[in-house]
Protein backbone atom coordinates (compact mmCIF):
# COMPACT_ATOMS: atom_id res chain seq x y z
CA UNK A 1 0.00 0.00 0.00
CA UNK A 2 2.84 2.45 -0.39
CA UNK A 3 1.11 3.89 -3.08
CA UNK A 4 -1.58 4.85 -1.29
CA UNK A 5 0.12 7.00 0.99
CA UNK A 6 0.33 10.67 0.75
CA UNK A 7 -2.88 11.95 0.03
CA UNK A 8 -3.35 14.58 -3.57
CA UNK A 9 -6.21 16.37 -4.36
CA UNK A 10 -6.67 19.19 -7.11
CA UNK A 11 -10.39 21.33 -7.08
CA UNK A 12 -10.56 23.87 -9.77
CA UNK A 13 -13.50 25.91 -11.34
CA UNK A 14 -13.63 27.26 -14.79
CA UNK A 15 -15.25 29.00 -17.30
CA UNK A 16 -13.87 28.18 -21.01
CA UNK A 17 -10.37 29.23 -20.72
CA UNK A 18 -9.88 30.71 -17.18
CA UNK A 19 -10.02 28.71 -14.06
CA UNK A 20 -9.51 29.01 -10.55
CA UNK A 21 -7.25 26.44 -8.23
CA UNK A 22 -8.75 26.15 -5.16
CA UNK A 23 -6.25 23.12 -4.50
CA UNK A 24 -4.66 24.68 -1.14
CA UNK A 25 -7.75 25.37 0.75
CA UNK A 26 -9.28 22.83 2.99
CA UNK A 27 -12.20 21.17 1.09
CA UNK A 28 -14.34 17.80 1.62
CA UNK A 29 -16.59 16.19 -1.54
CA UNK A 30 -19.05 13.60 -2.20
CA UNK A 31 -19.15 11.97 -5.19
CA UNK A 32 -21.90 10.11 -6.04
CA UNK A 33 -21.62 7.71 -9.57
CA UNK A 34 -24.06 5.25 -10.74
CA UNK A 35 -24.80 3.12 -14.15
CA UNK A 36 -28.09 5.03 -14.89
CA UNK A 37 -28.77 7.71 -17.30
CA UNK A 38 -29.17 9.86 -14.36
CA UNK A 39 -26.39 12.46 -14.24
CA UNK A 40 -23.62 11.76 -11.78
CA UNK A 41 -23.73 14.52 -8.88
CA UNK A 42 -20.84 16.33 -6.55
CA UNK A 43 -21.04 17.82 -3.32
CA UNK A 44 -18.03 20.23 -1.80
CA UNK A 45 -17.16 22.31 0.70
CA UNK A 46 -14.23 24.52 0.52
CA UNK A 47 -13.72 25.93 3.36
CA UNK A 48 -12.24 29.68 4.30
CA UNK A 49 -12.34 31.34 0.92
CA UNK A 50 -12.51 35.10 0.85
CA UNK A 51 -15.25 37.30 0.08
CA UNK A 52 -13.95 38.36 -3.04
CA UNK A 53 -13.06 34.94 -3.64
CA UNK A 54 -16.66 33.73 -3.09
CA UNK A 55 -18.43 36.36 -5.23
CA UNK A 56 -15.82 35.32 -8.35
CA UNK A 57 -16.95 31.81 -7.95
CA UNK A 58 -20.45 32.10 -7.76
CA UNK A 59 -20.61 35.02 -10.55
CA UNK A 60 -18.01 33.96 -12.81
CA UNK A 61 -17.12 30.04 -13.43
CA UNK A 62 -19.47 27.10 -14.84
CA UNK A 63 -17.68 24.34 -14.26
CA UNK A 64 -15.92 21.84 -11.62
CA UNK A 65 -13.35 19.39 -11.87
CA UNK A 66 -12.32 17.24 -8.99
CA UNK A 67 -9.17 15.20 -8.72
CA UNK A 68 -7.84 12.85 -6.52
CA UNK A 69 -5.67 9.92 -5.51
CA UNK A 70 -2.12 10.08 -4.28
CA UNK A 71 1.40 11.85 -4.33
CA UNK A 72 3.53 8.77 -5.48
CA UNK A 73 0.39 6.40 -6.94
CA UNK A 74 -2.54 6.52 -8.55
CA UNK A 75 -4.33 10.16 -9.27
CA UNK A 76 -6.93 11.33 -11.74
CA UNK A 77 -10.69 12.75 -12.25
CA UNK A 78 -12.89 11.44 -10.43
CA UNK A 79 -15.70 14.57 -11.36
CA UNK A 80 -16.13 17.11 -13.77
CA UNK A 81 -19.21 18.75 -14.21
CA UNK A 82 -21.31 21.80 -14.20
CA UNK A 83 -21.93 24.06 -11.18
CA UNK A 84 -25.64 24.13 -10.09
CA UNK A 85 -25.87 25.36 -6.68
CA UNK A 86 -24.38 27.49 -4.08
CA UNK A 87 -24.75 27.86 0.02
CA UNK A 88 -22.35 30.11 1.72
CA UNK A 89 -22.16 30.44 5.43
CA UNK A 90 -20.51 29.66 8.81
CA UNK A 91 -19.74 26.28 10.80
CA UNK A 92 -18.21 28.21 13.70
CA UNK A 93 -16.69 31.73 14.18
CA UNK A 94 -13.57 31.34 13.05
CA UNK A 95 -14.39 29.01 9.96
CA UNK A 96 -16.48 29.83 6.66
CA UNK A 97 -17.68 27.97 4.28
CA UNK A 98 -18.90 27.68 0.41
CA UNK A 99 -20.91 24.78 -0.51
CA UNK A 100 -21.11 23.83 -4.40
CA UNK A 101 -23.36 21.26 -5.58
CA UNK A 102 -22.34 20.09 -9.18
CA UNK A 103 -24.08 17.78 -12.16
CA UNK A 104 -22.10 15.36 -14.57
CA UNK A 105 -23.92 15.92 -18.36
CA UNK A 106 -27.04 17.35 -16.98
CA UNK A 107 -26.87 19.63 -19.98
CA UNK A 108 -26.88 16.58 -22.29
CA UNK A 109 -29.53 15.11 -20.34
CA UNK A 110 -31.98 17.73 -19.56
CA UNK A 111 -31.61 20.05 -22.33
CA UNK A 112 -29.82 18.19 -25.04
CA UNK A 113 -32.47 17.58 -28.71
CA UNK A 114 -31.91 15.64 -31.80
CA UNK A 115 -32.98 16.93 -34.99
CA UNK A 116 -31.96 14.89 -37.85
CA UNK A 117 -32.99 12.52 -40.32
CA UNK A 118 -31.20 9.37 -41.21
CA UNK A 119 -30.96 7.53 -44.22
CA UNK A 120 -32.19 4.28 -45.15
CA UNK A 121 -29.06 1.66 -44.40
CA UNK A 122 -28.19 4.08 -41.05
CA UNK A 123 -26.50 1.25 -38.61
CA UNK A 124 -27.13 1.37 -34.37
CA UNK A 125 -23.44 3.23 -34.22
CA UNK A 126 -24.84 6.09 -37.10
CA UNK A 127 -27.75 6.62 -34.94
CA UNK A 128 -26.21 6.80 -31.30
CA UNK A 129 -23.66 9.30 -33.25
CA UNK A 130 -26.52 11.27 -34.14
CA UNK A 131 -28.30 11.02 -30.66
CA UNK A 132 -25.06 11.78 -28.95
CA UNK A 133 -23.25 14.24 -31.02
CA UNK A 134 -26.25 16.73 -31.31
CA UNK A 135 -26.49 19.08 -28.00
CA UNK A 136 -28.13 21.96 -26.85
CA UNK A 137 -25.20 23.55 -26.70
CA UNK A 138 -23.73 22.10 -30.32
CA UNK A 139 -20.78 21.26 -28.90
CA UNK A 140 -20.65 16.93 -28.83
CA UNK A 141 -20.65 14.37 -25.94
CA UNK A 142 -17.10 12.24 -26.53
CA UNK A 143 -17.32 8.55 -25.98
CA UNK A 144 -15.30 6.97 -23.27
CA UNK A 145 -12.00 5.95 -25.07
CA UNK A 146 -12.25 2.69 -23.74
CA UNK A 147 -15.75 1.72 -24.71
CA UNK A 148 -15.29 2.41 -28.54
CA UNK A 149 -15.02 -1.38 -29.06
CA UNK A 150 -18.56 -2.01 -27.43
CA UNK A 151 -20.26 0.46 -29.62
CA UNK A 152 -18.36 -0.90 -32.64
CA UNK A 153 -20.15 -4.60 -31.86
CA UNK A 154 -23.32 -3.86 -31.26
CA UNK A 155 -25.98 -6.26 -33.73
CA UNK A 156 -25.72 -4.54 -37.52
CA UNK A 157 -29.49 -4.05 -37.63
CA UNK A 158 -29.36 -1.59 -40.31
CA UNK A 159 -32.33 0.74 -40.64
CA UNK A 160 -34.79 -0.24 -43.63
CA UNK A 161 -36.12 3.01 -43.95
CA UNK A 162 -35.38 6.26 -43.24
CA UNK A 163 -36.25 7.46 -39.93
CA UNK A 164 -36.75 11.30 -38.12
CA UNK A 165 -35.53 11.85 -34.72
CA UNK A 166 -36.99 14.60 -33.10
CA UNK A 167 -36.86 15.54 -29.29
CA UNK A 168 -34.83 14.79 -26.19
CA UNK A 169 -31.51 13.04 -26.98
CA UNK A 170 -31.93 10.99 -23.65
CA UNK A 171 -35.27 9.55 -24.82
CA UNK A 172 -33.74 8.42 -28.08
CA UNK A 173 -30.49 7.62 -25.75
CA UNK A 174 -32.88 5.35 -23.64
CA UNK A 175 -34.46 3.84 -26.76
CA UNK A 176 -31.66 2.71 -28.30
CA UNK A 177 -30.19 1.31 -25.40
CA UNK A 178 -32.97 -0.98 -24.89
CA UNK A 179 -32.94 -2.22 -28.25
CA UNK A 180 -29.45 -3.08 -28.22
CA UNK A 181 -29.45 -4.03 -25.45
CA UNK A 182 -26.65 -1.70 -23.58
CA UNK A 183 -26.85 0.74 -20.72
CA UNK A 184 -25.98 4.24 -21.02
CA UNK A 185 -24.62 7.18 -18.76
CA UNK A 186 -22.30 9.99 -18.52
CA UNK A 187 -19.41 9.56 -17.08
CA UNK A 188 -16.92 12.90 -16.80
CA UNK A 189 -18.80 13.95 -19.58
CA UNK A 190 -18.14 11.06 -21.90
CA UNK A 191 -20.94 8.87 -23.47
CA UNK A 192 -20.43 5.28 -21.66
CA UNK A 193 -22.89 2.36 -23.77
CA UNK A 194 -21.90 -0.77 -21.81
CA UNK A 195 -23.71 -4.34 -22.42
CA UNK A 196 -26.26 -4.97 -19.93
CA UNK A 197 -24.78 -8.29 -19.37
CA UNK A 198 -21.19 -7.06 -19.93
CA UNK A 199 -18.38 -4.58 -18.68
CA UNK A 200 -15.77 -2.55 -20.02
CA UNK A 201 -12.85 -3.62 -21.36
CA UNK A 202 -9.52 -3.36 -19.42
CA UNK A 203 -7.72 -4.70 -16.41
CA UNK A 204 -9.35 -5.51 -13.38
CA UNK A 205 -8.54 -3.48 -9.83
CA UNK A 206 -7.46 -5.75 -7.97
CA UNK A 207 -8.88 -4.94 -4.08
CA UNK A 208 -7.92 -6.77 -0.84
CA UNK A 209 -6.55 -5.93 2.47
CA UNK A 210 -3.02 -5.04 0.62
CA UNK A 211 -4.07 -2.93 -2.06
CA UNK A 212 -7.11 -0.88 0.05
CA UNK A 213 -9.80 -2.38 0.68
CA UNK A 214 -11.20 -1.56 4.30
CA UNK A 215 -13.22 -4.32 6.48
CA UNK A 216 -15.64 -6.96 5.06
CA UNK A 217 -17.44 -6.72 2.13
CA UNK A 218 -20.75 -8.35 2.03
CA UNK A 219 -23.33 -9.81 -0.47
CA UNK A 220 -26.59 -8.31 -0.48
CA UNK A 221 -29.64 -8.18 -2.35
CA UNK A 222 -28.37 -4.84 -4.19
CA UNK A 223 -25.07 -6.38 -5.04
CA UNK A 224 -21.74 -6.80 -3.91
CA UNK A 225 -20.89 -3.84 -1.21
CA UNK A 226 -17.83 -3.20 -0.69
CA UNK A 227 -15.76 -0.03 1.08
CA UNK A 228 -11.72 0.88 -0.24
CA UNK A 229 -9.21 3.66 -0.23
CA UNK A 230 -10.47 6.26 -2.86
CA UNK A 231 -8.98 4.92 -6.08
CA UNK A 232 -9.50 6.94 -9.33
CA UNK A 233 -9.20 3.82 -11.13
CA UNK A 234 -12.49 2.24 -10.20
CA UNK A 235 -14.99 3.77 -12.78
CA UNK A 236 -18.98 2.68 -13.73
CA UNK A 237 -18.81 -0.59 -15.31
CA UNK A 238 -15.38 -1.53 -15.17
CA UNK A 239 -14.06 -4.72 -13.49
CA UNK A 240 -13.10 -5.13 -9.72
CA UNK A 241 -11.56 -8.32 -8.19
CA UNK A 242 -12.65 -9.70 -5.17
CA UNK A 243 -11.52 -13.08 -3.51
CA UNK A 244 -14.51 -14.96 -2.90
CA UNK A 245 -13.29 -15.78 1.32
CA UNK A 246 -12.95 -12.15 1.67
CA UNK A 247 -17.16 -11.55 1.28
CA UNK A 248 -19.51 -12.36 3.46
CA UNK A 249 -22.34 -14.10 2.34
CA UNK A 250 -26.22 -14.61 2.73
CA UNK A 251 -27.30 -18.78 2.21
CA UNK A 252 -31.50 -19.33 2.40
CA UNK A 253 -32.78 -22.23 2.93
CA UNK A 254 -36.40 -22.41 1.77
CA UNK A 255 -37.08 -26.28 2.55
CA UNK A 256 -39.84 -26.33 -0.17
CA UNK A 257 -41.63 -23.65 1.07
CA UNK A 258 -41.92 -20.07 -0.98
CA UNK A 259 -41.38 -16.92 0.46
CA UNK A 260 -42.99 -14.00 -1.27
CA UNK A 261 -40.86 -10.54 -0.76
CA UNK A 262 -37.74 -12.13 0.30
CA UNK A 263 -34.62 -10.74 -1.58
CA UNK A 264 -31.87 -13.53 -2.73
CA UNK A 265 -28.66 -11.95 -2.05
CA UNK A 266 -25.80 -11.53 -4.74
CA UNK A 267 -23.65 -14.12 -6.76
CA UNK A 268 -20.48 -14.02 -5.45
CA UNK A 269 -17.48 -15.98 -7.91
CA UNK A 270 -14.32 -18.25 -6.80
CA UNK A 271 -12.51 -16.13 -9.58
CA UNK A 272 -13.74 -13.03 -7.88
CA UNK A 273 -14.44 -10.63 -10.96
CA UNK A 274 -17.18 -8.36 -9.63
CA UNK A 275 -18.60 -5.12 -12.12
CA UNK A 276 -19.05 -1.91 -10.44
CA UNK A 277 -22.71 -0.18 -10.81
CA UNK A 278 -22.38 2.39 -8.32
CA UNK A 279 -19.45 4.19 -6.71
CA UNK A 280 -19.43 6.33 -3.94
CA UNK A 281 -16.51 8.79 -2.94
CA UNK A 282 -16.15 10.73 0.01
CA UNK A 283 -12.91 12.34 1.13
CA UNK A 284 -11.67 15.27 2.92
CA UNK A 285 -8.43 16.90 2.36
CA UNK A 286 -7.60 17.73 6.27
CA UNK A 287 -9.65 15.11 7.71
CA UNK A 288 -10.21 11.33 8.45
CA UNK A 289 -12.05 10.33 5.15
CA UNK A 290 -10.88 9.37 1.68
CA UNK A 291 -13.15 6.28 0.46
CA UNK A 292 -14.69 4.68 -2.24
CA UNK A 293 -17.91 2.85 -1.40
CA UNK A 294 -18.79 0.08 -4.31
CA UNK A 295 -21.73 -1.80 -5.05
CA UNK A 296 -21.30 -4.73 -7.63
CA UNK A 297 -22.50 -7.65 -9.59
CA UNK A 298 -20.49 -10.96 -10.76
CA UNK A 299 -19.06 -11.59 -13.55
CA UNK A 300 -17.77 -14.81 -15.67
CA UNK A 301 -14.89 -13.49 -16.73
CA UNK A 302 -14.58 -16.67 -18.91
CA UNK A 303 -18.30 -15.69 -20.73
CA UNK A 304 -18.55 -13.66 -23.83
CA UNK A 305 -17.42 -10.07 -22.66
CA UNK A 306 -20.94 -8.97 -23.74
CA UNK A 307 -22.71 -12.15 -21.64
CA UNK A 308 -21.03 -12.10 -18.60
CA UNK A 309 -22.98 -10.35 -16.00
CA UNK A 310 -24.58 -12.72 -13.20
CA UNK A 311 -28.08 -11.95 -11.44
CA UNK A 312 -28.86 -12.74 -7.67
CA UNK A 313 -29.15 -16.17 -6.70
Amino acid sequence: MSDQFGRKATLIVSAGSKGLDLSQLRFKFEVRQADTQAPNTLYVRVYNLAPATVKAIQGEFTTITLQAGYESGNFGIIFQGTIKQFVRGKERNVDSFLDIWAADGDEFYNFGMVNQTLAAGSTPKQILDSITKQNADAGKLPYATDVNGLVGGVPAQALARGKVLFGMSRDYARDWAAKNGFRWSIQNGQAVVVPVTGYRPGEAVVLSSTTGLIGVPEATSDGVRARILLNPLVRIGCLVQIAQADINTLTIKQQGLSYTGLSAAAQTTAAGFYRVLVSEFIGDTRGQEWYCDLICLAVDTSAPASSSVQAAG
